[in-house]
């Protein structure tokens, strides 16, 4: 895309995020399709439609997943968000069997701003 379009991988990517971040709407790029990198994650894209008031079936169907995978996304974030409030990330991973590297994009998404 950035060869057709002459400009930077850089500026294809930040748009591309900007775009999925202001609409909602989840572009299929590599790092969504097989969900590696610091792409915008499933997760968050599902968390920031909850936060925003939408229902689950509502947000299975906008993300083209299933209504448990939201709900497990949605079920983690809730833990995280209510341990986060007297613990440390490092306790949380340990409590609930998760890498502190997931619980700290949890909190991280769990501090944004609508």
């Amino acid at each position: 895309m950035a060869y057709l379009l002459n400009v930077s991988t850089g500026t294809v990517s930040k748009q591309a995020k900007e775009y999925m971040q202001r609409t909602g709407e989840i572009l299929p790029t590599r790092g969504i399709i097989h969900d590696i990198g610091r792409a915008v994650t499933h997760k968050r894209i599902i968390l920031n439609l909850y936060k925003k008031g939408y229902q689950t079936p509502d947000i299975a169907r906008m993300t083209n997943h299933t209504q448990e995978a939201c709900d497990r996304y949605i079920k983690a974030y809730k833990k995280v968000e209510k341990l986060s409030k007297t613990m440390k990330s490092e306790e949380i991973a340990q409590i609930l069997g998760m890498g502190k590297s997931l619980v700290e994009e949890y909190i991280r998404i769990l501090n944004e701003e609508e």
